[in-house]
């Protein structure tokens, strides 16, 4: 009789590998990835709004209120005319001129010329004009295009365990299907006299098997 050492070395070297197969990626969850997925385009693939607020430059709203004051000593105020709105998904290039603001949704892609959202929470949310309480940086609340994926950047690599933030991103970088390797299967076969099938009632000297 073979120890169970031996049987698992004699099963395991009989054991052959599957082939890789692709997979759709909403298949793949669990599965081990077989190719290193590189990424074509940059993700954000434009620059767009991180926050629902006003695109603006951030040089037109640096004085704006807080401690900045006026040569009279009264606090800087800064009012904007709001030229316009873009939604997320919108398709229409807006340019920014220069002392103006844009209405912009989470999201949505940056008018030309901003550099910076102000948050709604930083105005008196003005539709016509707005007045700006608090100034804003250049770059802030703002994701900048490739800030989370290059072109050539490997987004899944080759032996990594596809979980939930796996699919997220090669859905994010436009992959549908993947290369992965699928799950290994295994029979066991029970072999013996004593042995009856579930539905039948076991003799003597017999069980189920």
């Amino acid at each position: 009789m073979r120890s169970v050492e031996e049987q698992q070395t004699r099963v395991t070297a009989a054991a052959v590998a599957p082939r890789p197969v692709r997979v759709a990626i909403s298949e793949a969850q669990g599965l081990l990835c077989a190719e290193e997925v590189v990424t074509e385009r940059p993700l954000p693939g434009f620059d767009q709004a991180a926050i629902d607020g006003y695109a603006v430059r951030s040089v037109d709203v640096a004085g704006a209120g807080g401690d900045n004051r006026g040569d009279g000593g009264e606090p800087v105020e800064v009012t904007l005319p709001v030229v316009g709105e873009v939604v997320a998904g919108s398709r229409q290039p807006i340019r920014l001129q220069p002392r103006q603001a844009v209405r912009v949704d989470t999201g949505a892609p940056l008018p030309t010329l901003a550099d910076a959202v102000l948050p709604l929470d930083r105005t008196d949310g003005g539709l016509n004009r707005v007045k700006v309480l608090r100034p804003v940086r250049s770059g802030d609340y703002v994701r900048r295009i490739g800030d989370d994926v290059q072109p050539g950047d490997v987004a899944v690599r080759a032996g990594t365990i596809i979980g939930a933030a796996q699919v997220g991103l090669l859905a994010a970088v436009g992959r549908d299907k993947v290369l992965v390797h699928p799950r290994p299967r295994l029979s066991v076969i029970s072999v013996g006299g004593e042995l009856v099938d579930v539905d039948r009632t076991p003799g003597p000297g017999q069980v189920y098997d």
